[in-house]
Parts: structure tokens; C-alpha cells; sequence
């Protein structure tokens, strides 16, 4: 995703702000609750963007949002609100996360599979990409019902394709 040269240059100063006051994972996560509330809610980006509702009533509906809310996100938002710039919070979250992630050597790894995976599986390929990285990595399972069986690594660009409906593929090829 890519956001706005705007979003990107809040994050990084907040991003600084949160680092000297040794806060950055608090800001972090109070990131991730806005991303993931943006995600499940559509009315959440909509009103940030509504010109109906007044700033100060979206203040309150964005930090009534999540009571364990650190102060700098707090400033942050009131900032935003101030600047007229309230449309790229969520840009701005984007940006944060990508941030901290880089900063603190995270990394996702996504597994689709035919069904969902069991905690061993998932342990058993965190195992896999540590023994090759020294990231911290989070598993993202997604649910794909045309692979049939088998996963789908994809990590840093590179997938790694171990499904049935791949093996068969190869196996019409061969045949043909």
C-alpha cells in the first residue's frame, strides 16, 4: 500500500517522538487498534473523511474508540485534527507500523492452506524461516479452498509452493 508523502513524514516524527520516549511499541499498538478497526469498520475511514461531522466530534469518537490510548497518539490525532489533515490518520498508522516493523527487524510471513493451520504447523514453519532469517516473523494464515491440500509460503517476495493443486499441475505438464 502506499501512502501519501504527508502520512509517511507524521509517521517518522512520531515515530522519533515515541523512540526518545522509549514508547514506540505503546504507539505501535495503538497503531495496529486503528489499522485493524479501519479493516473491520468502513464507517471508521468514511467519517474521518466526512465533512459533516465537526473535528471535535470526531476527536472523541476516535479516542473514545480506544481507552488505553497513549498521550503521543493522543497528540498525534489532536495534530492532525489542527492541520486539517485527520483524512490520512489511517495512512498515517500505515506508516508507523511499517516503521517500527523495519526498526525492530519484524517481518510477516503469510501460509495459505486449505484449511486452517494447527498451532505445530505453525510452529514448524516459524522453525523453517528462522533457521534461514534472523527476523522476528508472525504467521498470517489465509483460507484458499482451490489449493486443496498442502500450504503456500510466501515470505520477502519469495514463495515457496509445496499445495497439491501445484503438484498436479506439474504433473499435466509432464503428461502433456
Amino acid at each position: 500500500m502506499k501512502q501519501s508523502r504527508a502520512a509517511i513524514r507524521y509517521a517518522k516524527a512520531v515515530f522519533s517522538l515515541a523512540n526518545d520516549s522509549n514508547i514506540s511499541s505503546n504507539v505501535y499498538k495503538d497503531m495496529l487498534f486503528y489499522i485493524d478497526f479501519s479493516k473491520s469498520d468502513s464507517s471508521f475511514s468514511a467519517m474521518l473523511v466526512n465533512s459533516v461531522i465537526g473535528l471535535k466530534a470526531k476527536q472523541d469518537i476516535i479516542l473514545s474508540l480506544n481507552t488505553q490510548i497513549c498521550d503521543l497518539s493522543k497528540d498525534l490525532i489532536r495534530l492532525l485534527i489542527t492541520n486539517k489533515r485527520l483524512s490520512i490518520f489511517v495512512d498515517v498508522a500505515n506508516s508507523y507500523k511499517s516503521l517500527y516493523e523495519q526498526s525492530n527487524n519484524m517481518t510477516k510471513a503469510i501460509v495459505i492452506t486449505s484449511l486452517p493451520i494447527t498451532e505445530d504447523i505453525k510452529q514448524s514453519a516459524l522453525n523453517k524461516i528462522n533457521s534461514i532469517s534472523n527476523k522476528t516473523v508472525a504467521i498470517h494464515n489465509i483460507i484458499d479452498k482451490n489449493i486443496l491440500g498442502g500450504f503456500i509460503l510466501r515470505y520477502e517476495g519469495k514463495e515457496y509452493n509445496a499445495s497439491l493443486s501445484n503438484k498436479l499441475q506439474k504433473i499435466k505438464k509432464e503428461l502433456t
